[in-house]
């Protein structure tokens, strides 16, 4: 519909209408700008030059403070995904949080395997220790990062967890909003900081667990939604 076309209709309803097609252009402008960034995020590890990667990498390990080192190996230290995954769903289903515990697993364990396939179709090195400092040195890819996507996937859908159900204004849900930001926030400057990742790998791997994240969410609310809004079972009288 055309402005011509608008000025025919009523002036109220000319303005609803006026609104709704800018509104329209301007959500498929939002959507191009998501999926320009999106794509700029996957393919970093190949816009940004090697040079630039050693650069970052040798100043981020340049710093020297007391403990750093153990701190970044402990933000690290939850990357053992099935056992940790486990562990998790087990306390869950613990406290009666079935559906929390499926979708959890689904959400960090998927995202997880994700990068694991992505990493094998793409193939990136990972750092070597004859150009930066490599805390320890894994057989696999660099891009995208197992680490990051992991934690993205699984300590914010914890995040969403216990923002919608622990009691609001409880030390307990602050302080597990709180951990699972900073550990989200951490662990892709760990990973450089160990030399284990190029920071290259960063922008991409945390699109990457954002987007599963959400895939995941998505799915949790249509399921959940549908099994409190399904009427309880009765049993037949005898």
């Amino acid at each position: 519909m055309t402005d011509n076309d608008a000025m025919l209709i009523e002036p109220d309803r000319r303005a609803e209408v006026v609104l709704l097609r800018h509104s329209r252009h301007a959500t498929w402008l939002y959507a191009i700008a998501a999926a320009m960034l999106v794509a700029l995020a996957l393919l970093s590890p190949f816009l940004i030059p090697v040079s630039w990667n050693v650069a970052i990498t040798r100043a981020v390990q340049s710093i020297r403070l007391p403990g750093l080192q153990a701190f970044m190996v402990a933000v690290s230290g939850f990357g053992n995904v099935p056992k940790f995954a486990f562990v998790a769903a087990v306390a869950l289903l613990a406290c009666g949080r079935r559906g929390e515990a499926v979708w959890l697993t689904w959400s960090g364990v998927g995202g997880w395997f994700l990068s694991l396939q992505l990493k094998g179709l793409i193939a990136y090195p990972r750092p070597t220790a004859d150009v930066v400092a490599v805390f320890h040195e894994w057989d696999n890819a660099s891009f995208p990062s197992g680490h990051v996507v992991f934690y993205v996937c699984f300590f914010g859908f914890l995040f969403f967890i216990a923002r919608e159900r622990l009691a609001r204004g409880s030390h307990l849900r602050r302080l597990v909003l709180a951990v699972t930001v900073l550990l989200v926030a951490l662990v892709g400057l760990a990973r450089v900081y160990l030399g284990e990742h190029w920071p290259s790998d960063m922008p991409g791997s945390y699109v990457l667990g954002g987007l599963w994240l959400a895939l995941s969410l998505k799915l949790y609310r249509r399921f959940n939604f549908a099994r409190e809004a399904a009427p309880p079972r009765t049993t037949p009288a005898a």
